[in-house]
């Protein structure tokens, strides 16, 4: 175990840095090539730096905490990297770099005044999101999210002379600015009750069965005397904000028309926000509060994964019916990642139905990788398309994909896999859900994952249109490879993670799971720090 590398905590600080310094930057340089290069070299040293600290957790660190300030935990802020965060966190900013390199063809025509405050709020949403994984603190999630979202509230209206964009920023920021304020809030009842916000001593102290119960000085009278009232409290209060912020019906409302008003690379990154707000969920709900936590014991948290069982059938469902209404591209791209996100929580919800049922949470991740890389990868081709057409309107891009092979390539595989045809990795994802469902006796939520798959299709069969149709003849394009290589290059990843499951991928699964479960290896390596603090 590491503890007192700086790399593992470079990432955050490193980007939030020369986000800040890019609008001045804006104030003496009007040269577009300077930012755009800027942007990209600042993404993919961000990028090797999270590259590395997953190549080291995997091979044999295994879990790695980095104080800052030399503050110990949990009186200071540390970051503790293990292999789901680190994975997640290395994926998300390969999906930002390829974005940025497919925004040099969106953003050729701006100021560059335009672009160092457009790159500004890129950098900020890459520090969240990075600082979302890596955070080993309550209160510091609450600040990366913080720096996420208001990054995204400028990316969102970014073209700010539409009606509809504004107003969909407006939509976005309204709600997710009551959301983490919410989650604010329950961070206070958290710290009330068990006095630290460190997500390792919360795990330790969650758990009565072996190390009691923490009862709270600061709530020590009436109805709050005993902790599980509070934290069940708090509970509810952090799922209802982070199903918000990751697009699980009801609280979907936001996402269709973010997604589609938003310039189109980033709609490419929006689904990397989804993933981090749902990886918040699956760290409270396996680590912090898990099946031996306090919760558990009164049935709250097998409450609170039933609840996002439902949801998920529902959105999964309510997804699929509503991409079949959509003419817009990317709004139906829209659609479908609420339609996902609910396949995601459907698999969650089924690790209620057993005290460490692996393959449910191992269905939930390995979709949730699938989803973000296939959906980032269909509204990067999506936006080459727009571009050579001028239009987003489906029945005008009808047969836009004949004359642009690499886009039209990664429209077909992106529907393959999110339709879930073999050998492609949605395949294996949405049948490990299915086997999840029957393992745990669950045959009607097996018939749902079926049931959902089947309505999608007809949103995506519009998508093959695109590629299929016959309504334009004769189009005169060049295909611009800075918007369609990106997004092939995702495919390359698409095509892997089906490809490498039997050989490897599954392993890790399993091994990530295990680790969820076994939240003892994630608190090893705080109360080891601790010990060689005091000299043990």
């Amino acid at each position: 175990m590491q503890y007192l590398d700086i790399l593992y905590g470079l990432v955050p600080p490193f980007l939030v840095s020369l986000a800040f310094i890019t609008p001045l930057l804006g104030l003496f340089v009007k040269s577009r090539k300077f930012f755009m290069l800027y942007a990209i070299v600042v993404v993919a040293t961000a990028t090797v730096i999270a590259g590395i600290i997953a190549r080291n957790i995997f091979t044999g660190v295994d879990v790695a905490l980095y104080p800052f300030g030399g503050w110990p935990p949990p009186i200071g802020i540390a970051y503790i990297v293990d292999k789901l965060s680190a994975s997640l966190a290395l994926l998300a900013s390969i999906i930002v770099l390829l974005s940025v390199v497919a925004s040099t063809s969106y953003l050729e025509n701006y100021k560059p005044s335009t672009l160092s405050y457009i790159y500004t709020a890129v950098l900020g949403f890459t520090a969240g999101v990075m600082g979302v994984f890596y955070t080993g603190d309550i209160f510091n999630l609450f600040v990366m999210m913080e720096v996420m979202c208001i990054s995204l509230y400028v990316l969102v209206a970014f073209h700010r002379t539409r009606a509809e964009a504004v107003e969909a920023a407006i939509k976005y920021s309204l709600v997710s600015i009551v959301a983490l304020v919410l989650y604010f809030f329950s961070t206070l009842l958290i710290y009330g009750s068990y006095q630290t916000l460190n997500m390792a001593d919360l795990a330790i102290k969650s758990r009565p069965s072996e190390f009691g119960y923490y009862q709270s000085a600061l709530l020590s009278g009436g109805y709050f005397a005993d902790i599980r009232v509070a934290t069940a409290i708090a509970m509810a209060i952090i799922i209802w904000v982070f199903t918000l912020e990751s697009a699980l019906f009801p609280n979907h409302f936001w996402l269709p028309d973010a997604i589609s008003e938003a310039p189109t690379p980033v709609s490419a990154v929006l689904p990397v926000a989804e993933m981090a707000s749902t990886y918040v969920v699956i760290r409270y709900l396996f680590t912090i509060f898990g099946p031996d936590s306090i919760l558990a014991e009164n049935g709250v948290r097998s409450t609170v994964l039933y609840v996002l069982l439902a949801l998920g059938v529902v959105a999964s469902i309510v997804g699929g019916v509503m991409m079949a209404l959509q003419r817009d591209a990317k709004r139906l791209l829209g659609y479908s990642s609420i339609s996902h996100v609910g396949f995601i929580y459907m698999a969650l919800g089924l690790t209620a139905f057993s005290q460490e049922g692996r393959l449910p949470l191992m269905a939930a991740i390995f979709h949730m990788v699938n989803y973000v890389v296939t959906s980032s990868m269909l509204f990067l081709a999506v936006g080459a398309l727009e571009k050579a057409s001028g239009s987003r309107d489906i029945d005008a891009l009808a047969g836009v994909g004949r004359y642009m092979p690499v886009a039209g390539t990664s429209v077909v595989l992106g529907v393959l896999n999110l339709v879930g045809l073999p050998p492609l990795g949605g395949f294996f994802s949405k049948l490990m859900i299915y086997q999840a469902a029957l393992e745990v006796s669950q045959p009607v939520i097996a018939l749902m994952v079926i049931l959902a798959t089947a309505i999608s299709v007809m949103g995506y069969a519009k998508l093959l249109l695109m590629v299929f149709g016959t309504g334009v003849k004769g189009l005169n394009v060049k295909e611009d490879m800075r918007f369609s290589l990106p997004g092939l290059l995702l495919a390359v990843i698409l095509v892997l993670l089906g490809t490498l499951l039997p050989v490897g991928l599954y392993e890790y699964l399993e091994d990530v799971c295990s680790a969820m479960y076994g939240y003892k290896k994630y608190i090893e390596v705080f109360l080891a720090y601790m010990a060689s603090l005091l000299g043990r």
